[in-house]
């Protein structure tokens, strides 16, 4: 047998040397990346980000307050606060509502400040009438009704809101007939008479005759009161 040996040419040699090489830049690409995975952990982007942006932002933020300070207690019970008497707690109410009060009713700077309309003037409130009680069929005044409408015209001259207040004499009958409207009249004109002596004048009183009721009444109307 006869052994030929050939000798290798020199592009195989250059081909295997340029394999070797890739092969070792790969495994280092790989130990390259295997370190980077690793300290992605502690990789934060958006610090990243804000180191990028530069200014106060770039900075670390100071640590919380607190931080240093000892864990509190859970075990300790702060002090019961003092019980305040119902007294104390009306008083400490309305001096927070007049301090409400004074701090609403304070002007806007640089605005004029609105006064609030004086409220109209009420009205006076005619006193309630002075019930009249006659006999059936009767139109005399007793003494008793006689008295409570002097007293009616004393009060009328005694008040100045009812000075030229009118006063209406009001004569009442259960029928209603002729004869009921003629009683009623005379009821009404017998509390007339009787008020007119007490001191009210003729032209202050009013005669109303009514044949829906029983007895008679004097009301003193004031001025502006509904009648």
């Amino acid at each position: 047998m006869v052994y030929t040996q050939v000798s290798r040419k020199p592009e195989m040699v250059q081909r295997r040397m340029k394999g070797a090489r890739r092969r070792h830049l790969g495994g280092t690409i790989a130990l390259l990346a295997v370190a980077t995975l690793a300290g992605c952990a502690t990789y934060d982007p958006l610090t990243a980000y804000h180191r990028y942006e530069g200014g106060v932002i770039g900075h670390n933020p100071p640590p919380a307050p607190g931080l240093d300070a000892k864990f509190p207690n859970l075990a300790s019970v702060p002090a019961k606060p003092p019980v305040l008497s119902p007294t104390v707690q009306r008083a400490v109410r309305q001096q927070l509502l007049a301090a409400n009060h004074h701090q609403n009713a304070m002007p806007v700077p640089g605005e004029t400040p609105v006064v609030p309309p004086q409220p109209a003037p009420r009205a006076a409130v005619p006193p309630p009438p002075v019930l009249v009680g006659f006999e059936p069929n009767r139109a005399i005044l007793s003494h008793r009704d006689r008295a409570a409408l002097r007293a009616l015209a004393a009060r009328r001259a005694a008040t100045p809101a009812a000075g030229a207040a009118p006063v209406v004499a009001m004569g009442f009958a259960p029928d209603r007939t002729q004869a009921g409207l003629k009683l009623a009249l005379l009821r009404a004109t017998a509390i007339g008479d009787a008020l007119s002596a007490a001191g009210v004048p003729v032209s202050a009183i009013r005669i109303e005759a009514l044949t829906a009721g029983r007895g008679g009444a004097a009301q003193l109307l004031y001025a502006g009161a509904t009648e």
